[in-house]
């Protein structure tokens, strides 16, 4: 079992090496080869996205906006959009601390 975990994990450390996306992310300190293909598969293209920001919030990454009247009011994080791309983007973030 163990032998073909590891062909696995060699076959996709080769094919997010190939690909120019998935081998940027893997530059980021905290996001591997597992990290960054589930990104290239299920995140919509980055240039859906006008900012940083943006992106966070699709994966549910940032505070809840409950703002009118120009008054801005944050709730807590709302934990809505991808769950798993957000998981492995945490669990990468507390490995590099």
């Amino acid at each position: 079992m163990s032998l073909r975990i590891i062909t696995l994990e060699k076959a996709l450390r080769n094919e997010a090496a190939q690909a120019t996306t998935t081998s940027r992310l893997m530059i980021m300190p905290g996001i591997g080869p597992v990290t960054a293909m589930a990104i290239e598969a299920f995140a919509p293209a980055m240039t859906t996205f006008k900012r940083g920001r943006d992106f966070a919030a699709w994966l549910g990454l940032v505070p809840r906006q409950n703002s009118s009247g120009g008054k801005q009011a944050l709730g807590s994080i709302s934990k809505m959009g991808q769950r798993d791309i957000r998981r492995l983007l945490i669990i990468g973030a507390m490995a590099v601390l």
